[in-house]
């Protein structure tokens, strides 16, 4: 407790440039019990960096080696799904694994149903979050600065979404998004520090199915493809 991060935090999305700011994020411990603590950023307001968004939605527990997180993971991008997925024991960091390992993988599906022109189409959504560790550096620089025992690692969520239509009384199930990558995010964590730097993109593109056939229903509230780019460099911090 007492301990924080401010970081500068900097999105830029080539296809919807209201997407585009600048700000900062200021992380604090808000509890801890044993070895399980839980963060708030921006006195209890939202974050505005994806990793930090995710770190405030879940809690950490932490032995002397490994860091899991178990919570919720909240896109930031226009998909066409509204429900946050769930997280539990998702392993961020273990200073014990090989290069290149997967440290967390896990897939699951759920049902929503999508609204277009007042009709409810049923669809389901696949998923599959990988966590995998890609270096440690004795020494390397990062956002200007020199640091320490660096980890390296990389999460990443693959998104697919299939519905099924009916037309002339007659049911299909078509592709709305084929298997992707929607989210990266590459993160650094510094010994006796925490997050260093976190890189993200994401985005998606619809299948050639749902927009020929929202093309033809006249449907122009659906965003066909984004992408964005977010930065979270830390700037200051305080560990006790």
């Amino acid at each position: 407790l007492g301990d924080y991060w401010v970081y500068d935090v900097e999105r830029t999305s080539p296809d919807i440039p209201e997407m585009n700011f600048t700000g900062s994020d200021s992380l604090y411990i808000a509890t801890s019990s044993g070895n399980t603590f839980t963060y708030k950023v921006n006195n209890d307001m939202a974050a505005l960096g994806t990793m930090n968004t995710l770190l405030v939605n879940g809690s950490l527990s932490k032995t002397s080696t490994t860091l899991d997180y178990t919570g919720s993971l909240d896109l930031q991008i226009d998909l066409p799904i509204t429900e946050m997925l769930t997280i539990e024991n998702l392993k961020l960091m273990d200073l014990e694994a090989s290069n290149g390992e997967i440290l967390s993988d896990f897939s699951n599906s759920f049902s929503e149903t999508l609204d277009i022109q007042g009709t409810a189409i049923p669809i389901e959504i696949n998923y599959a979050l990988t966590t995998s560790k890609e270096n440690f550096y004795p020494t390397t620089t990062l956002n200007g600065m020199a640091y320490s025992n660096i980890f390296e690692a990389t999460l990443k969520l693959n998104i697919s979404v299939t519905g099924t239509v009916t037309v002339f009384g007659i049911s299909q199930a078509i592709d709305i998004i084929q298997p992707q990558d929607v989210m990266t995010v590459s993160y650094y964590y510094g010994g006796n520090i925490g997050l260093i730097r976190a890189e993200t993109v994401q985005g998606f593109e619809l299948s050639s199915e749902i927009t020929s056939l929202l093309e033809q229903l006249g449907e122009t509230d659906l965003t066909m493809s984004a992408q964005t780019i977010g930065v979270e460099e830390l700037r200051d911090f305080r560990v006790n």
